[in-house]
C-alpha cells in the first residue's frame, strides 16, 4: 500500500484476510510500475530481516520468519505477490485466456507441491505451518476473477492507446448468441481491437459490437448476462 501510494496508483479497496491485508490496485498502464509495487511486500521483509541479522532470541526467529514469509510471498501462486508478477507478465505476452489457464495449472501443482513438502515438516519438525498455508490458499475462482478485471480494464485503458496511436491491429470474434459477457471478454487479445460477430444456431449473424460496447453494457450487465443483452 506505501509502495502504490508512492507511485501514485490508487486503490479500489483494502481489507483484512487470514494472511494478511489483501489490497485492489487501479490499474496504472504500466507493467513495470505494478511489477515495482507487488514486489515492494517481500523486499519489506527482506529489509526488516537484513535490520536483524546475527541476532539472538526472539529477534533471530522475526529474522527467519521474515526470510520464510519474503519467499513464500514470491511464489507464482495467485495471490500471493509472486502470483500477482506472474499474471502482469503472462497477460502482457500471452492475453487474458492463455493466461488464465497457465496461471491455474501452475497454481495446483504448485499447491500439490506445499502439501506434500507440508507433511514433511509435519513429521520431520511437527510444524504444520505450511499445510495451513496451502490450505487457505484461495481457489482459480479470484484468479479468474483478476484476470477478467485486469482484462476489463485493457479495453478501458486501450482507448487512449489507439488514440495516441492512430492505428491500432484489430481482430475478429465471433461469438454465439448463447454465450455470456464475460465468456466473450475472455477471448479478446491484449493488443488488439475486436469486432464480435454474434450467430444464433443456425451460424447466422444476429449482430455486430464492439469493445466499446461490452464496456458500455457492464454499467447495466453483469459478467454473467448474455451477450444479446449488448445488441
Amino acid at each position: 500500500m506505501l509502495a502504490a501510494h508512492i507511485f501514485g496508483v490508487a486503490l479500489y479497496s483494502f481489507r483484512p484476510t487470514l494472511v494478511g491485508i489483501r489490497a485492489r490496485l487501479k490499474n496504472t498502464r504500466s507493467f513495470r510500475r505494478q511489477t515495482i509495487i507487488y514486489f515492494a511486500g517481500p523486499f519489506g521483509n527482506f529489509i526488516t530481516a537484513l535490520c536483524i541479522c546475527n541476532s539472538e532470541g526472539f529477534l533471530n526467529s522475526l529474522f527467519e520468519a521474515n526470510i520464510a514469509i519474503g519467499l513464500f510471498n514470491l511464489l507464482p501462486i495467485y495471490p500471493l505477490d509472486g502470483g500477482q508478477i506472474l499474471i502482469i507478465f503472462l497477460y502482457k505476452f500471452m492475453g487474458g485466456s492463455k493466461t488464465f489457464k497457465l496461471a491455474k495449472k501452475l497454481s495446483i501443482i504448485l499447491k500439490v507441491f506445499l502439501f506434500a513438502v507440508g507433511i514433511l515438516q509435519i513429521i520431520l519438525f511437527k510444524n504444520p505451518s505450511l499445510i495451513i498455508a496451502a490450505a487457505i490458499l484461495p481457489g482459480a475462482r479470484l484468479l479468474e476473477e483478476a484476470v477478467s478485471i485486469m482484462k476489463l480494464e485493457n479495453l478501458i485503458n486501450r482507448k487512449q492507446r489507439i488514440i495516441k496511436k492512430g492505428v491500432y491491429s484489430a481482430g475478429i470474434v465471433v461469438a454465439m448468441e448463447d454465450l455470456t459477457i464475460g465468456d466473450v471478454m475472455q477471448k479478446l487479445d491484449y493488443d488488439r481491437f475486436h469486432l464480435i460477430y454474434i450467430l444464433n444456431r443456425d451460424l447466422e449473424i444476429i449482430g455486430q459490437i464492439t469493445e466499446q460496447d461490452i464496456i458500455k453494457a457492464f454499467e447495466k450487465y453483469s459478467s454473467s448476462d448474455k451477450i444479446t443483452n449488448v445488441l
